[in-house]
């Protein structure tokens, strides 16, 4: 019974972190349309081109599709960003709408575009390679099977999860 409890664990904790895991994912201050949008104020893009933008800023860290054209849609449908066929590309624009709420979001110290990017890269690899290291430890705990490490463990991620947490809510 336990075993099926372990396996689960083991091989489903680094799959649901760490792949897509970057800053500005979700919808919090660094949000990813906020990206998308920073992007679009240097000039127009294809999808494709917004995500290695993007990936370049992230240091590496590329969103998926997934995450992009949804985000991208919604930007439309809220007339922050403006799309176009372009030579069978559909290529986007920041409106005046969107930098407006991009300059509202920077201002309320959502981030500095003009931030010293390669030490925020710099902060953002250390923290990617601190999490792979958790997750490895994490998995290391499952295969042992032990329910006493495995229970602390998880006690242990709960409370981190709940510190990220509170680290979030007093910057609002």
């Amino acid at each position: 019974m336990f075993r099926h409890g372990r396996q689960h664990f083991g091989r489903h904790f680094g799959r649901h972190f760490g792949r897509d895991f970057a800053p500005g994912r979700g919808s919090g201050r660094g949000g990813l349309k906020f990206e998308i949008l920073a992007v679009l104020a240097d000039g127009p893009r294809h999808g494709y081109d917004i995500m290695l933008e993007i990936e370049k800023r992230r240091g590496g860290f590329r969103p998926s599709p997934g995450s992009i054209y949804p985000a991208l849609q919604m930007l439309e449908d809220a007339e922050f960003v403006r799309g176009r066929e372009v030579e069978g590309k559909r290529v986007y624009e920041i409106t005046d709408s969107g930098r407006e709420s991009l300059k509202e979001h920077t201002e309320k110290g959502g981030f500095d575009r003009d931030a010293d990017e390669e030490s925020v890269r710099e902060m953002f690899v250390g923290g990617a390679s601190s999490l792979r290291s958790l997750i490895e430890a994490a998995k290391q705990v499952a295969r042992l099977g032990n329910p006493r490490l495995i229970r602390a463990t998880v006690d242990i991620l709960d409370e981190a999860r709940r510190d990220i947490y509170k680290l979030l809510a007093e910057d609002e």
